[in-house]
């Protein structure tokens, strides 16, 4: 009977090589004893930064991994997060943060876009209005015209002679705030008695405004998302970061679908004109994608917290609409943001 042979040695340590830090020996790129890496920042420019866009974007190899399963395979990447398939996927956090930044960033693209095709009603010069789209006689904006806020004939609120005060706060709060109802007052009436140029430049404003919002509010609404889940699903004993986990990969999978539907139709507005048949296949996809979020959400939430389909679409459901109330609420607060914006 042949005896095992012995284990084999650990690594010596690299000739001659000591932690700068602690003197320990070194045996890799961290020193064992203080964690300290063997290389700082006085090396190659190149070299720092590519460690830099390493750590921050997280972009090699493993967002290919990422995004084909994030798509068309509902479920996949929580399940192999949960199984501890982690490393060859991008982070939830990292990849929900850096999709939305850049969903938003592509919406906003596609509003600038679209804005040269944005035209605003006007009557005709028999109306009263001037050949140059400019109002002939002046409407006389009841609300929010000459400074003021006027609600039944009363003037509620004005920056110079009746500005909100709340007590309490410090006078640069209340500053803060008073400026920003004079910008919201100042938008209201563009958009109430503007002319053609200022009605558009108010709309477009406010729709940049209210999409520079948008990421803040939806990382506000994801934690609440998760404890919608872990409510709905209290029985399955989960853990909240386990739900938090699924609301990530879910609003991921949604900042995608939204960046896929970008594409389309910016290539619908572009082909469109020169290729009637290419313009009518983007929209028959952008239909499809409509109908492949719904579907993959469903799905996934099936495969994760397994249950019965007829239990899966009940919360589907409930769930679904309960968070399309507090998005609707979120975009009035985002809304409410843009518009106090300068």
């Amino acid at each position: 009977m042949s005896s095992l042979p012995p284990p084999p040695l650990p690594s010596p340590p690299l000739p001659h090589v000591a932690c700068g830090n602690c003197g320990a020996p070194l045996y890799g790129k961290y020193c064992y004893e203080c964690g300290q890496p063997v290389e700082g920042l006085v090396r190659h420019f190149g070299s720092v930064m590519g460690e830099v866009m390493d750590s921050v974007l997280n972009i090699d190899a493993r967002i290919v991994h990422t995004l084909l399963p994030l798509y068309f395979r509902p479920a996949k990447l929580t399940l192999d997060y949960f199984a501890g398939k982690r490393a060859r996927y991008v982070t939830p956090f990292r990849l929900v943060f850096f999709l939305a930044i850049i969903a938003f960033l592509a919406m906003q693209l596609l509003l600038r876009i679209g804005a040269s095709n944005f035209t605003v009603y006007q009557a005709s010069p028999a109306a009263g209005t001037s050949s140059s789209g400019a109002p002939a006689t002046e409407k006389q904006d009841s609300h929010f015209s000459n400074g003021n806020i006027t609600f039944d004939d009363k003037v509620v609120w004005n920056r110079q002679t009746k500005p909100w005060h709340a007590a309490g706060l410090p006078g640069f709060a209340n500053d803060w705030l008073n400026d920003s109802i004079e910008n919201a007052r100042n938008n209201l009436h563009h958009l109430n008695s503007g002319n053609a140029s200022e009605m558009k430049s108010t709309a477009q404003h406010l729709t940049v405004g209210l999409l520079s919002v948008a990421p803040q509010v939806l990382f506000v609404l994801l934690p609440v998302f998760a404890l919608m889940l872990k409510l709905f699903y209290v029985f399955k004993r989960r853990l909240y970061m386990e739900h938090l986990i699924v609301a990530m990969h879910s609003h991921a999978f949604i900042m995608l679908s939204l960046l896929v539907l970008v594409t389309l139709d910016l290539l619908r507005s572009w082909v469109a004109p020169h290729v009637p048949l290419l313009g009518s296949l983007c929209s028959l996809l952008r239909a499809a994608a409509w109908i492949w979020m719904l579907a993959y959400l469903l799905i996934m939430q099936k495969r994760v917290y397994r249950q019965g389909w007829f239990m899966t679409t009940l919360k589907y459901a409930v769930i679904g609409i309960s968070y399309t109330v507090l998005i609707a609420v979120g975009t009035v607060m985002a809304l409410l943001v843009s518009l106090g914006s300068a």
